[in-house]
């Protein structure tokens, strides 16, 4: 989890700036947590008192901290008593779901608690997908499963093309807020990284919606 808030912190100040190195201050002033840590807080919190009311608690959360960056849609599901899921298949069920890879002892508990916090908003099958291919991209990379293993399982459970390299993505990779958008190339990030730094460092050089990207690689 806190591999995902130091990406979130790195990510946050190049969201709209589209960078394409991995040349850049990892750490500057203007850097701070977006709500890629808030809800993974929100999931934590739900996690360790063995509580899945994660509607209740990403409205607690949130209202805590409403200026973290929230999406239209969900900042609309926040403030709302009522509102129900929204079919979103952005990124958001991805962001969150981290502290899920290092709460279960097996693939098949991480996958069913993965859904389960997506589809309190993200409840359209990418959305649904995005979390789990993110929950269970950490949860092997925790059982120190070998990258290409990894990768293997990733891109034949959910249908993510994780062959593509970061210099070819590069280059027109833009703004991206769906999980189809964003999750394949943060997975790939790390897939490429040296170690955790790097990891971040590809994740913010693909430009578009870092703080999500390098929050989801930070995690893995």
């Amino acid at each position: 989890m806190q591999g995902a808030v130091i990406g979130d912190i790195v990510g946050s100040i190049y969201e709209f700036d589209n960078i394409k190195t991995k040349n850049f201050p990892l750490f500057s002033p203007g850097c701070y947590f977006t709500d890629d840590t808030v809800m993974s807080v929100a999931v934590a919190e739900c996690l360790l008192n063995n509580d899945h009311d994660y509607a209740g608690a990403f409205r607690r959360w949130g209202r805590k901290y409403p200026d973290a960056g929230y999406g239209g849609m969900f900042n609309e599901w926040l403030r709302s008593d009522s509102m129900s899921a929204y079919n979103s298949w952005g990124n958001g069920s991805a962001m969150r779901v981290g502290p899920v890879g290092f709460a279960f002892d097996t693939i098949d508990e991480v996958m069913a608690e993965a859904e389960r916090t997506a589809r309190v908003t993200h409840d359209h099958p990418e959305g649904v997908k995005g979390a789990q291919a993110t929950a269970a991209a950490i949860f092997m990379a925790r059982q120190r499963i070998p990258k290409e293993e990894l990768s293997q399982f990733i891109a034949a459970r959910f249908g993510y093309d994780l062959s593509r390299t970061l210099d070819a993505i590069r280059p027109n990779y833009e703004f991206n807020e769906s999980c189809a958008g964003t999750v394949p190339e943060a997975i790939i990030a790390f897939l490429e990284a040296t170690g955790f730094e790097d990891a971040i460092r590809n994740a913010v050089s693909l430009g578009g919606d870092s703080d999500t990207l390098a929050c989801i690689t930070g995690g893995i």
